[in-house]
């Protein structure tokens, strides 16, 4: 008897054995218990997670001797023909090999014939998004009324190329991806079953890998299985896939903390030197730093070994999240530059080394503060630089800014207007620690009257106006702090003159000739017209 590989035969034969998608198993149980059994299913979710297998075990439930049943017998002779695919009442279709309306003519000629040996007649078309749209409006009618006891299983991984009309006509349900926990929990069964010694990390390593497919996994074991026979360590598994330990990307991630840049260089040609492909190299790479940042932040990562654990843990208290995010992103523009480059290793050499430097960069938030501090604002530097004859205020007077620092800051002072019009300047000064444009709009208003708490300032232009209200809340705190009271601002804008009315002389060629003589000369003798 040929080898039967691992995934054929440790395929789900019960509603129990199927892992990792109770939402479903559940339901479909409940519906054969009740006997409210739908004509249509339609089964959707990524490759490898038990559509087939499930649509397969329906198919016994439904057409066991003892059933309908929740937990089919698998030894009656239809469980057992259903089981090895020769059943003459539960026919599987590859809906990529018969994609035309002809196909499904013929099916719908074979529905006049009743089940043979079973209760229903099942169909179960596997990828049925690759039918053709009249294929599948060829199916409609059939499909919303079909004969007594036809059930129509459908299976894809691509529901969204299926049209809605069939989808309507179905009950729908999304399988997910498998943890990697579960996906552990099964492979540890089978090693069990299978008498193969594996360790834990080997296992986390095959399930990460599989990205959610236990179809995938057990292809996985399969090949460790042949290359490794009984005993299989991390190091033959990684030796099989290519892949690089975790603690090569954290010796890296200790050598950016330490700004060892050669060493890193090396470390990163000893990596070529055994052919690693590089995109593999940084989505492995992000990969660890994504668990680090989960670990960071202190979120339960399932699909790591608790082994690895401390390899994530240490790095996570060595960079801050802001530092994690930088390098993250740096290592996805290069991959991305990767593609269209004509030297990825260069690429990769000069981020590995910008990445070593990451102390130089200064944080966004710590360069804000600083030019706020000092005065900046971005209205300031949206403006032209200044050339040679008009330079920067600022540098034009040197001394006027050296006598502004040198200002004694303001001693709590009575409240009153005249206390304010004779420390308009100082107060001005320490507005502009808000911004210098703010300032100076204080500084140009006129104070027309304070009474009470309300101070009123008078402004030339709608921009001061916009400034000091933008900060006005800002003001009335240093206000506040000066005099040790509330103030409120209250802002209005100067009235201007309204322009003179001008008046539009339109002349007529004969007064341009009473004007000028010269030009009524000319007038005549070419005999010009005024337009």
């Amino acid at each position: 008897m040929s080898y039967i590989v691992l995934a054929r035969k440790y395929r789900p034969q019960s509603f129990s054995e199927v892992y990792a998608q109770d939402h479903v198993t559940k339901i479909l149980q409940s519906a054969i218990a009740s006997k409210r059994i739908a004509h249509a299913y339609l089964f959707s979710g990524p490759r490898g997670v038990g559509k087939t297998s499930l649509a397969r075990i329906m198919a016994k439930s439904l057409n066991c001797e003892q059933g309908p049943t929740t937990e089919p017998c698998n030894k009656c002779t239809n469980c057992v023909e259903i089981t090895s695919g020769v059943s003459p009442d539960v026919i599987e279709i590859d809906g990529a090999s018969n994609t035309g309306v002809e196909d499904i003519r013929d099916l719908q000629r074979e529905l006049m014939y009743a089940p043979s040996g079973a209760t229903y007649k099942i169909y179960i078309i596997d990828e049925v998004h690759m039918l053709s749209k009249n294929a599948f409006n060829a199916l409609l009618k059939t499909l919303e009324e079909p004969p007594d006891n036809v059930i129509f299983i459908f299976a894809t991984t691509e529901p969204h190329k299926v049209l809605p009309t069939i989808i309507s006509r179905c009950q729908r349900y999304d399988f997910k991806r498998i943890p990697v926990d579960a996906i552990v929990a099964r492979l540890k069964d089978i090693c069990v079953q299978e008498g193969i010694k594996m360790d834990e990390e080997s296992m986390y390593l095959i399930a990460r890998k599989a990205d959610g497919g236990l179809r995938d996994a057990l292809s996985l074991l399969d090949q460790t299985i042949s290359y490794c026979a009984n005993d299989i360590n991390i190091e033959q598994v990684r030796q099989i896939f290519g892949m690089i330990p975790n603690q090569v990307y954290h010796d890296f991630m200790q050598m950016i903390k330490a700004h060892d840049s050669q060493n890193l260089i090396i470390e990163l040609h000893n990596i070529f030197e055994e052919g690693t492909d590089l995109q593999e190299f940084i989505a492995n790479m992000l990969e660890y730093l994504r668990v680090v940042l989960l670990s960071k932040l202190g979120i339960k990562i399932k699909d790591i070994s608790p082994e690895e654990m401390p390899l994530f843990e240490e790095i996570a208290k060595s960079f801050s999240q802001n530092d994690l995010l930088y390098i993250m992103s740096q290592l996805m523009q290069t991959n991305t530059d990767i593609k269209r480059s004509n030297n990825p290793y260069l690429l990769i050499e000069a981020m590995m080394i910008k990445l070593s430097r990451l102390d130089e960069i200064d944080e966004i938030s710590e360069l804000i503060a600083s030019l706020k501090s000092t005065g900046f604002s971005p209205a300031l530097a949206a403006l032209p630089k200044a050339s040679s004859a008009v330079r920067n205020p600022i540098e034009a007077q040197p001394e006027r800014c050296a006598k502004a620092k040198e200002q004694p800051e303001i001693k709590k002072l009575e409240l009153s207007e005249e206390a304010l019009r004779e420390n308009w300047e100082a107060l001005a000064s320490r507005i502009k620690k808000i911004s210098l444009v703010t300032g100076l709009a204080f500084q140009n208003a006129e104070l027309i009257k304070f009474s009470g708490h309300a101070l009123s300032l008078k402004l030339k232009t709608q921009t001061d106006i916009a400034v000091l209200k933008n900060n006005s809340e800002r003001i009335e705190e240093i206000l506040k702090d000066v005099f040790g009271k509330p103030i409120h601002i209250n802002l209005d804008l100067e009235q201007t003159e309204p322009p003179t009315e001008v008046h539009i002389v339109r002349k007529n060629i004969d007064d341009l000739k009473k004007e000028n003589p010269e030009l009524a000369s000319f007038i005549d003798q070419t005999e010009a017209r005024l337009i």
